[in-house]
């Protein structure tokens, strides 16, 4: 018998658990806890959700975008997505600590007689290129627009965040009068089924993807790195058909406009 088996046989209690862990590399604490959420984001689930939308949906070319058929099904990897879009309060920390330009209407809006930007509202006036700065300067990213709207409108096709019939007290878009943006938040019965706010109006919010048709699509995009997709409808905009969750608007990735914002993304790791 050799020294190692004698002495593992002479080994009681606790020195023989010692021992046994020390071997096998196990240890006797259960495995480390995942992650703590990121501040102010949400987890939304990986796998299958179903994208786009088709006739049952509304009348194409009206409540329906032509470039937003056909319904199909997409899947995503779990990741993190911010619960709120960025407001003006952290983008002027970022611009304070990068020297980027700020938003024009920043120093503009009184001569478009728009209110003073305050920072619990969603900044605005921003194009792809800011809103990816901004991203990467926190530590994050844009999502894409498959992310988006899972985020948004859930795994099982509603047609808004909360579900399928409009409410206009639920969002912020052009019919709903308010004329400005709102505080992020402001709509809780309007959040999606992961409890992310704003995905219906307030701010457009740019994605990281490019325009190009969906698989099967009636209408054939070319792959366009010039242009970027945006989502959610605005405070300027009717809700149908742009607030749908579904509904795709794209613009060149270097226009900013008043009712263009963002929020960010974040992998699992």
């Amino acid at each position: 018998m050799s020294s190692r088996v004698e002495k593992f046989k002479g080994l009681k209690g606790k020195s023989l658990m010692l021992l046994l862990t020390f071997l096998t590399l196990q240890p006797f604490s259960p495995s480390a806890p995942e992650a703590a959420a990121p501040a102010d984001m949400v987890l939304i689930p990986g796998g299958e959700f179903i994208m786009g939308s088709d006739a049952n949906d509304g009348r194409i070319g009206f409540e329906v975008g032509v470039d937003s058929i056909p319904r199909h099904k997409a899947s995503v990897q779990a990741f993190w997505i911010d619960r709120y879009e960025v407001t003006n309060g952290p983008y002027r920390r970022f611009v304070a600590a990068t020297g980027h330009e700020p938003p024009s209407i920043w120093k503009d809006y009184q001569e478009f007689r728009y209110p003073a930007p305050e920072d619990n509202h969603p900044v605005i006036d921003v194009n792809f290129y800011d809103a990816e700065a901004y991203c990467q300067w926190a530590g994050k990213r844009l999502p894409t627009e498959e992310e988006w709207e899972k985020a948004a409108r859930g795994a099982d096709g509603r047609i808004l965040p909360w579900g399928n019939q409009l409410d206009l007290k639920q969002l912020n878009t052009e019919d709903s009068k308010r004329n400005w943006t709102t505080a992020v938040g402001s709509f809780p019965d309007g959040a999606s089924p992961y409890g992310v706010y704003d995905m219906a109006g307030n701010a457009m919010e740019w994605t990281s993807s490019i325009l190009q048709s969906y698989p099967g699509a009636i209408k054939i995009i070319a792959p366009d790195k010039k242009f970027r997709i945006l989502r959610g409808g605005s405070w300027g905009m009717p809700a149908n058909p742009f607030a749908r969750s579904a509904h795709r608007s794209f613009r060149l990735a270097e226009l900013a406009q008043p009712d263009f914002g963002f929020r960010c993304a974040k992998d699992i790791k």
